[in-house]
């Protein structure tokens, strides 16, 4: 049996699936529409079936009914016939859909991913300096790499500058989780973030979306 779990978060759900099922044994819960066949026959490589299927599969659950899911000329995803708003991620053993009233973005990493060789490609001056005072270091860089994830896939825009258009504010690293806070420069007027981080089991979930009222 997959194993399923759902949050309720402000104004929406975040949902967990964690990958134990091959493709094929996933196929026998998965009703495909006309479109979703057509997808699924492209993909060739089992890890992006069984992320497919999964992702699909945790949605229904989610919404308690099928809902296709659409991807604009940017590969940006959205729901067919619904104005919920949708984010998608995967690490090596999870998938994760975050589905808001609000425009948000969500991504998930294992926490043993090592970033430390592209830190420099993603990371501010100051970001790095954070970093390097932090009590977990690599823990933290991860979660940075999680939060500017989560911030482009808020943007829905193309070719952000990660290190200098996705700029995350100093805080400090709790293991129970907690909030911190971005601005995303891509655009005037900028755009502040909050970001909302967790633990499960060998990953980190981060989900951001618009501080409300922000003084620009």
């Amino acid at each position: 049996m997959p194993v399923v779990k759902i949050l309720n978060i402000e104004k929406g759900k975040l949902g967990i699936w964690k990958f134990r099922e091959s493709s094929d044994d996933l196929q026998q819960f998965f009703r495909f529409t006309e479109n979703e066949k057509a997808e699924f026959r492209c993909i060739k490589y089992e890890n992006r079936k069984r992320e497919f299927l999964s992702v699909r599969l945790l949605l229904e659950q989610m919404l308690g009914k099928k809902c296709e899911i659409g991807y604009n000329s940017k590969r940006k995803p959205h729901l067919n016939d619904n104005p919920v708003f949708i984010s998608i991620s995967h690490s090596a053993d999870l998938a994760v859909v975050l589905l808001s009233e609000k425009k948000a973005g969500v991504d998930a990493e294992n926490i043993k991913r090592n970033t430390e060789k592209v830190a420099k490609r993603f990371l501010a001056d100051a970001e790095i300096n954070d970093i390097r005072q932090s009590a977990q270091p690599n823990l933290q860089r991860i979660i940075y790499w999680c939060a500017k994830e989560a911030a482009f896939k808020f943007s829905a825009r193309p070719a952000i500058e990660f290190k200098s258009q996705i700029n995350i504010d100093s805080f400090r690293l709790s293991n129970d989780g907690g909030i911190f806070t971005g601005k995303l420069s891509k655009d005037l007027p900028h755009i502040k973030l909050a970001f909302h981080y967790f633990f499960y089991e060998n990953n980190v979930v981060v989900y951001c979306v618009e501080v409300e009222n922000f003084e620009r």
